[in-house]
């Protein structure tokens, strides 16, 4: 019995050891840490209640950035996330980028945010592995620099089944602009830096391919009656299209039309989603 004590007494020192060790020496316990970068591996994928890939590292994006340092763990994971998608032909992706409210001032390109260009870059990591582009919608959050821990959310979701909100593509023949474009209640369009170099890259678009045509499509949230938010949604468009005509698109290669307040992409609970509803898409034909 003596033996025995002194085997287990053994038996915890030696764990004790190792996990003052790995733990506290190498740092290899909880967040890992690669050239001074925080890896959370929390990061999961979850498809109709049921876990389908979980404890893998968190993507790390560079403060203001929205290039991926992608190690290794990623990569499995981008691979079996594809793998899933090829297995689960009805089901799409939802990327959900995220990023904190100090990175605000980053040059995003034609996208209205940062969370935005991120979820696009993950995006791109799964088109160059098979996945189609147009299986891939995107989303945002912007919160506390903290939200860098955990910058990319994956939600697939099947079409078949009803979804509360639209799922965005944010491609460049399907965009969506609402930040800010529109106030509350008004048709009068003030475009924003992003809409403006997204709308230079369309007529370049459409004078290098004579044949395509632009669909513009206004948005409203839920504020007043739906006859009027169709009537609102038209002119937003109309105001979008005239603002087009004098960058020298033609009239006749663009049409305006109104879904009104019909589409949500967000909750019209709160003025943040109001104005995400407050928007419109360019869809080129």
């Amino acid at each position: 019995m003596r033996l025995l004590l002194v085997f287990l007494a053994f038996v915890l020192f030696s764990l004790g050891v190792r996990w003052f060790y790995v733990c506290q020496i190498r740092g290899e316990c909880g967040p890992k840490l690669e050239n001074g970068t925080l890896r959370l591996s929390t990061l999961e994928l979850q498809a109709d209640g049921k876990t389908i890939l979980s404890g893998y590292d968190h993507f790390f994006f560079p403060t203001n950035s929205a290039v991926p340092e992608l190690n290794e763990d990623n990569r499995k994971f981008l691979d079996k996330t594809a793998v899933f998608l090829f297995d689960n032909a009805r089901q799409k992706l939802c990327i959900t980028g995220n990023y904190g409210l100090d990175e605000k001032g980053a040059d995003t390109g034609f996208y209205e945010n940062l969370g935005l260009q991120r979820a696009n870059a993950i995006r791109q990591e799964l088109v160059s592995r098979g996945v189609e582009e147009k299986r891939l919608s995107l989303d945002y959050n912007a919160g506390a620099a903290t939200v860098r821990q955990q910058p990319i959310e994956f939600n697939p979701f099947d079409v078949a089944n009803t979804i509360d909100y639209a799922r965005l593509s944010y491609t460049f023949e399907d965009m969506t602009f609402s930040d800010l474009n529109f106030l509350p209640d008004s048709a009068a369009f003030k475009p924003g830096l992003y809409l403006v170099r997204y709308a230079d890259a369309l007529r370049q678009h459409l004078v290098k391919n004579p044949q395509a045509k632009l669909m513009i499509v206004g948005h409203t949230d839920n504020t007043g009656d739906p006859k009027s938010n169709f009537e609102l949604g038209l002119k937003r468009a109309q105001s979008v299209m005239r603002y087009l005509r004098e960058l020298g698109l033609a009239p006749d290669r663009m049409t305006a039309v109104s879904e009104g307040e019909k589409h949500p992409i967000a909750p019209n609970e709160t003025e943040v989603g109001r104005r995400r509803n407050r928007r419109v898409n360019f869809i080129i034909e």
